[in-house]
């Protein structure tokens, strides 16, 4: 009869290559709570926003109660969730720490996972575009102005 077809596949995940051991957050020098200051410090200065609960975790809306950011802090990241362009999105979606947002995703939103530096400015970045998305025009021209 011959050898069976599965006796000679490797099974998944089979390597000879020795494992990589993946950077965990206290590897990279910084602490999840320290990217969520940041992250709030920046939210907090843009003109009329501020920081609300109503899920038990913070959001950041801007004036008459319009949500713009979604953040959650956890043990070894921080997740990020903003309304980006279509553009904008498009080219995100490109990064390994960057996914759809779950239920509001449809409507053009994303989610970060904020571990490092180099995460960290893009997802300011695009907080500050989510606000100028989501604010009324008047404060829209402030916050560009104070860039």
């Amino acid at each position: 009869m011959g050898t069976p077809f599965w006796s000679w596949v490797p099974f998944a995940g089979w390597s000879r290559a020795a494992p990589v051991r993946k950077l965990s957050v206290y590897d990279r020098g910084v602490l999840p709570s320290e990217l969520a200051d940041r992250i709030r410090d920046l939210a907090l200065s843009l003109p009329q926003a501020y920081e609300d609960a109503p899920w038990g975790g913070p959001v950041f809306k801007v004036a008459d109660n319009k949500l713009f950011a979604i953040m959650s802090v956890g043990a070894h990241a921080v997740e990020l969730t903003v309304k980006l362009t279509a553009e904008e999105r498009e080219v995100a979606w490109l990064l390994p720490y960057v996914r759809q947002a779950r239920y509001v995703g449809r409507y053009g939103w994303v989610t970060a996972e904020v571990t490092d530096e180099e995460t960290l400015e893009s997802a300011l970045e695009w907080l500050r575009e989510s606000y100028w998305l989501k604010a009324p025009a008047a404060l829209r021209d402030a916050a560009v102005r104070d860039r």
